[in-house]
C-alpha cells in the first residue's frame, strides 16, 4: 500500500482489479474483513469501509452473518472489457497502441 491514497481506497481498488482480472469469481466469498486487515496492517473499520463501497458499487454483495461474496454484474463487467478490447484489437490497434491510450488516460486523471 502506498500513503497518497486512503489505506480504504487502495484496498477497494485492489480487490476491484482483481474482480476485473477474474482472481474473483461470481459468487466466491471474499477474504473476511478481519484476515483483510491482518493481512495489510488495517483497522477492520477501514476494510469494512473499502467492502461497503464496493457493494455500493455493485462489486461485492453482503450476506448478514456469512461476509460478502463477489456479485454477478461485475464479473458480466470483466466479460464485456475483453469483448470491446477484442473489437478493438480487430481493428487493427495494436497492443502497444491500447496501452499507450490507456496510461494517457490515466495520467489525465491523476
Amino acid at each position: 500500500m502506498n500513503d497518497k491514497k486512503p489505506i480504504f481506497i487502495q484496498i477497494k481498488e485492489m480487490y476491484e482489479r482483481l474482480i476485473d482480472m477474474g482472481a474473483y469469481k461470481e459468487g466466491d466469498a471474499m477474504p473476511s474483513v478481519r484476515e483483510v486487515g491482518l493481512a495489510y496492517s488495517a483497522n477492520p473499520n477501514t476494510v469494512q469501509r473499502a467492502f461497503s463501497l464496493m457493494v455500493e458499487d455493485g462489486y461485492l454483495v453482503s450476506i448478514p452473518k456469512k461476509g460478502f461474496y463477489v456479485h454477478k454484474n461485475k464479473v458480466d463487467r470483466y466479460a464485456a472489457l475483453k469483448n470491446e478490447l477484442k473489437e478493438i484489437i480487430n481493428k487493427g490497434y495494436s497492443k502497444e497502441e491500447i496501452i499507450k491510450e490507456l496510461e494517457d488516460i490515466d495520467n489525465d486523471r491523476n
